[in-house]
């Protein structure tokens, strides 16, 4: 994993050192670890159980310390999105952030999606609440950005009461990436009992 704001631009200046191996370069661009992905994956439309961590041992764990400073976000509440209801969730702040490209671009080829590898953030906007998902709107038109290719799995945080918490985690979208964000909720009983195996919950 790394936290480096321009991952693609690492990956390029580790390769470029003579003789480094492929374990060489990624050592020296990320911190390894261990994924756990939900044993109930791929599930179905009303829940895919798209979830997974990554957890480090205590020497990973200082080597993310020494390399990037970063302060832990919180977990929602139990249940705490459906709790606040859609006109607080549409009139609270989120914000999505991920590694992925940009909408789709039109060309004489069809479309293409340019960037991707840069750590980026957006505002977006709430849409719906669903059991398992949240639909967040990123229209340009309404001033939002939004999430793309190779942003799945990144965080989209809400700030509700000026605390910031990791509401959902991108999963999918729109193709071109111009409409629809939607995200798999952090605060159902479905998530809570996969994240509970490693972290402490609100």
């Amino acid at each position: 994993m790394s936290l480096a704001q321009d991952v693609v631009g690492a990956l390029a200046a580790a390769s470029a050192v003579p003789g480094r191996t492929p374990a060489q370069i990624a050592a020296e661009v990320g911190v390894e670890g261990t994924q756990h992905t939900s044993p109930a994956y791929p599930g179905n439309s009303a829940d895919s159980h798209d979830i997974a961590v990554i957890t480090f041992n205590q020497n990973q764990s200082a080597r993310l310390d020494s390399r990037w400073s970063f302060t832990p976000t919180k977990l929602p509440a139990r249940n705490q999105l459906a709790k606040l209801g859609a006109r607080a969730l549409d009139a609270s702040q989120w914000l999505t952030v991920g590694y992925g490209t940009e909408e789709a671009q039109r060309g004489p080829g069809g479309h293409t999606h340019p960037g991707g590898g840069v750590r980026r953030k957006a505002l977006v906007g709430f849409n719906a609440l669903n059991p398992t998902w949240v639909r967040l709107a990123m229209n340009e038109s309404r001033g939002f950005g939004g999430a793309c290719y190779g942003d799945s799995g990144g965080p989209n945080f809400l700030t509700v009461d000026g605390k910031r918490m990791l509401a959902a985690t991108t999963v999918t979208g729109d193709s071109p990436c111009y409409a629809t964000n939607v995200v798999y909720r952090m605060d159902t009983d479905t998530a809570r009992t996969f994240l509970g195996q490693y972290v402490t919950l609100p």
